[in-house]
């Protein structure tokens, strides 16, 4: 039997009939060995069934560490105990290999061995496989800051971070990691199939929102073909301007930080200078020759687990910049320039504290230097990218 790439060979033998299970859960429809008297999963007391009306279904030939899943639900093992008459949709999955979908409908009783020809990746598909895990993983990764009254700012650093203040927050979400390229990745194909739908209405008509530049120095995490740089899938997204961040957070159901926002999560309630504590340390962020992998110091994070808000890249804001900063307002893309938070690979300690503020940067800007992430007002579980 062939279905698409999927090539199957069935043969129905006939078993004894104490082969295998004959109790049934009437709640969630699994059969389960006739020594097992309860279903572990609901506690419903099982219930005898005919030996004629149980299939066994045999997986064979299945790559090492395949997952298999029947009408949605994660099997742990390759022989399937199914009903006869009912409608199962077996799915396989395995690294290196496309998806294999194939519906069973047993209609007598027996053994049913499905031999599954899944058919190997090619090495972009089998990147493009990796970069969406990367994805899927850091999409939801949130942390929650809490309501509250913080401090920000500082008395002791450069004089537009003067003077402390008081800062209160209802609470919000904050993704732990800067967002990686992977993610970014998603965000330009929807972009490519979808339109500008998510971007600042002040941004250029048709704006490319592909990580790029044109200067020698910054080839090595330009994009080409609309992919990231090779093997740098989970490092933070650079070359991005304020609009690019500005649309992926839009895309992504969530927003960029405002300045106080971004300082609160990196300082929390007793005001460090740095996300970990308050003294400089060179194991505890990517201080270095460029941008590595997210969570590459995680010694750096802070105590709510939120990690390179010090060095790796700097981040942009919502927050349009002002010398006094309790005149600070939301940058509406238009005038005044976006602050940059967090120090980045290229920068040293003082740079690198919560409360400094970059503000030399127009929107426009793309470095290697620069990424950004998201916060949102609402639990992760609720947010869906693209929508």
């Amino acid at each position: 039997m062939k279905n698409r790439a999927l090539f199957i060979t069935i043969l129905m033998l006939i078993l004894s009939v104490n082969a295998y299970a004959d109790r049934l859960c009437s709640t969630c429809d699994k059969i389960f060995d006739d020594n097992i008297k309860y279903c572990p999963e609901d506690g419903t007391k099982l219930i005898d069934i005919a030996k004629k009306d149980i299939v066994r279904i045999e997986l064979k030939s299945l790559p090492e560490g395949a997952n298999i899943k029947v009408n949605g639900e994660k099997i742990s093992k390759s022989l399937l105990d199914l009903r006869v008459g009912r409608t199962y949709k077996i799915e396989i999955t395995a690294d290196g290999y496309k998806k294999s979908l194939f519906v069973v409908s047993p209609q007598e009783f027996g053994k049913i061995v499905v031999e599954p020809y899944l058919t190997s990746l090619s090495p972009e598909e089998s990147r493009n496989v990796k970069i969406n895990a990367i994805a899927d993983v850091h999409y939801n990764d949130m942390i929650e800051i809490k309501a509250g009254v913080y401090s920000v700012g500082s008395n002791r650093g450069n004089l537009d971070e003067r003077p402390v203040r008081r800062y209160e927050t209802t609470g919000f979400w904050m993704d732990r990691t800067e967002v990686t390229c992977a993610q970014y990745k998603k965000f330009l194909d929807d972009v490519e199939k979808h339109g500008h739908k998510w971007c600042h209405p002040n941004e250029s008509k048709n704006k490319d929102h592909t990580p790029y530049h044109t200067y020698a120095w910054a080839l090595k995490y330009s994009w080409v073909g609309g992919q990231p740089p090779y093997g740098m899938d989970d490092y933070p997204v650079v070359l991005v301007d304020w609009f690019d961040a500005y649309a992926y957070a839009k895309w992504a159901g969530k927003r960029l930080p405002t300045e106080n926002e971004w300082e609160i999560a990196a300082r929390g309630s007793d005001a460090r200078e740095y996300p970990w504590g308050n003294a400089f340390s060179l194991d505890r962020c990517n201080v270095g020759e460029g941008p590595m992998a997210v969570s590459s110091f995680p010694k750096g994070a802070t105590p709510d687990g939120i990690v390179d808000l010090a060095g790796n890249v700097s981040e942009w804001t919502a927050t349009a910049y002002d010398s006094n900063p309790g005149n600070a307002y939301t940058f509406g893309g238009k005038y005044g320039l976006p602050i940059v938070k967090g120090g980045s690979w290229d920068d040293n300690a003082k740079g690198c504290r919560s409360s400094a503020r970059d503000s030399k940067r127009t929107p426009y800007h793309r470095s290697t230097t620069v990424g950004f992430r998201c916060v949102s007002d609402h639990s992760p579980n609720l947010l869906t990218p693209g929508k």
